[in-house]
């Protein structure tokens, strides 16, 4: 891991703020300008793909952070990475919702987010096609800025699982092998609607905005998950991994709610292992 520190120790945290958010639209506003022209696809994992957009987000994001924060760490999805031990670390997620990108499917985003002494502090969802951007500082609230408006952010109020929109992006072939499978059958099954948006940022935002009252993460992808993470938090919501421990960088899973049906999912979850 590295040791780095920060430059601009001094600087306020509303600046960085404006900064992530600044880096989220700009992210954004490429993709925008390449919708519908993904450019060369290649997978690099099994139903696992990278676009073109996808190496030239990252290219702008990393070049953005380098030259204002040039000691900060950066941990992104396509170029890895490493997570500071004593610094300032950003989390990079160029595109996510690439498969969908790849299709002109309107559901992706840019995801960027801060951490500091391995808290999430700022976290920022770009959702260009949908005119969104989504975020959030630690202690400062959850917000999103559409149409020339911002907006608090607050998750539903909805106190039973069986009026819950549960979602979650899996792969059905996958999940009948995962160790999860029993007890998201048991969760999923309690619950009124299912959905499967293709996007984590885009997810946890909903989730964030009431739109959505639990997300489901069974894969271990920081970079989007910290954004849901932060925002779901400031929100109101409840955030833990599958077990119901504290979600952190190192989990492997990660169950997101409007906080009033946690105890519920993780009972659900709980039942289905035995």
């Amino acid at each position: 891991m590295s040791t780095s520190t920060s430059g601009r120790s001094e600087e306020a945290p509303e600046e960085l703020h404006g900064f992530v958010c600044e880096l989220a639209r700009r992210a954004g506003e490429l993709q925008l300008s390449r919708y519908e022209d993904p450019g060369r696809v290649r997978e690099k994992g099994p139903k696992d793909i990278v676009t073109e957009v996808d190496l030239l987000c990252e290219e702008l994001l990393v070049g953005a952070i380098r030259e204002r924060y040039p000691q900060d760490a950066i941990l992104a999805e396509e170029g890895g990475g490493e997570v500071s031990e004593t610094g300032r670390t950003w989390l990079l997620d160029p595109v996510d919702g690439t498969a969908n990108f790849s299709r002109a499917n309107p559901l992706f985003c840019a995801c960027v987010s801060v951490v500091e002494g391995g808290a999430v502090t700022h976290a920022a969802v770009a959702a260009p096609r949908l005119g969104d951007l989504y975020h959030a500082r630690l202690g400062g609230g959850a917000y999103r800025d559409s149409g020339g408006r911002t907006e608090r952010l607050r998750v539903s109020e909805t106190g039973r699982l069986e009026d819950c929109f549960v979602a979650a992006d899996l792969s059905f072939a996958k999940r009948r092998k995962s160790p999860h499978a029993a007890g998201l059958e048991a969760l999923f099954s309690a619950c009124w609607q299912f959905r499967s948006l293709g996007s984590a940022g885009i997810r946890g935002a909903w989730l964030a905005a009431g739109y959505l009252d639990i997300s489901v993460g069974t894969n271990s992808t920081p970079w989007d998950y910290a954004t849901t993470a932060l925002l779901v938090a400031e929100a109101g919501g409840r955030v833990t991994d599958l077990s119901g421990g504290p979600w952190s960088l190192s989990s492997q899973t990660l169950i997101a709610t409007n906080g009033a049906v946690h105890e519920a999912v993780l009972e659900r979850l709980g039942a289905g292992r035995y």
